[in-house]
């Protein structure tokens, strides 16, 4: 995993304006938020591990060891938080604060999931106009290749759809924008994250389109119904 002092140094070397051809407005935009927040957290996270680096932050014992490691704090988070007593938080917020400040869709009382995954990415809660924008970001990349979904419809029916759904996320693979730079020997490790992001955009976007397939070829013997991009 690439430090946190690596990352803070790579980001901080990109030029301000720095961008790629498949670039919108929106993922500029993503992109400076996270860089902005890499380089708060840096210095934080630098001054812990000089500070603190030798201190104990637990016990271990067997049988904790037996129970899966359960218990034991070993990882640093920021992003999430699962506590065994009040649940999940996103960024310290937990569900129903989450639920409360996150833009909605029209006429909804929900969270919209693209204003959460931007909370994640970026420690803040988007604006109307920045979850409408990413939104549509995604329906752009939503496409799936028709030789991925013709392996999907060749499966056997009787396929666990988490298998089938699988088979197509890795099947996916061959449009990876890393992938391909990776490949290419065109890939710096300052620009690891930019490319990264991307990817994950591409597969948020296409993973409810490739379970949609999977659902109507198990459920509904291959009938499928045109998407609604609205």
């Amino acid at each position: 995993m690439m430090s946190v002092r690596v990352l803070g140094s790579a980001l901080g070397r990109l030029p301000a304006c720095r961008g790629f051809a498949s670039e919108s407005a929106i993922v500029s935009t993503l992109q400076g938020k996270i860089k902005d927040l890499a380089d708060k957290k840096t210095p934080q996270f630098t001054r812990l591990r000089k500070e603190l680096g030798d201190m104990a932050i637990g016990q271990v014992t067997v049988g904790a060891c037996i129970g899966g490691a359960r218990g034991i704090k070993c990882l640093l988070s920021e992003t999430s938080l699962l506590d065994p007593m009040e649940g999940i938080r996103y960024r310290g917020m937990t569900l129903e604060e989450c639920n409360a400040h996150l833009p909605k869709a029209p006429g909804g009382n929900v969270g919209l999931p693209e204003a959460s995954f931007w909370l994640l990415l970026t420690g803040e809660v988007p604006s109307e106009s920045e979850t409408k924008a990413l939104n549509e970001e995604l329906h752009r990349r939503s496409t799936i290749p028709q030789h991925v979904l013709s392996m999907i419809d060749a499966l056997p029916k009787d396929t666990h759809p988490m298998t089938q759904l699988a088979i197509g996320l890795l099947a996916l693979q061959p449009g990876s924008a890393f992938g391909g730079a990776y490949r290419a020997g065109t890939l710096k490790k300052s620009d690891y994250w930019t490319y990264t992001l991307g990817d994950s955009l591409t597969l948020v976007a296409q993973l409810p389109i490739l379970a949609a397939r999977i659902f109507r070829n198990v459920f509904f013997d291959g009938k499928h119904i045109p998407s609604d991009p609205s």
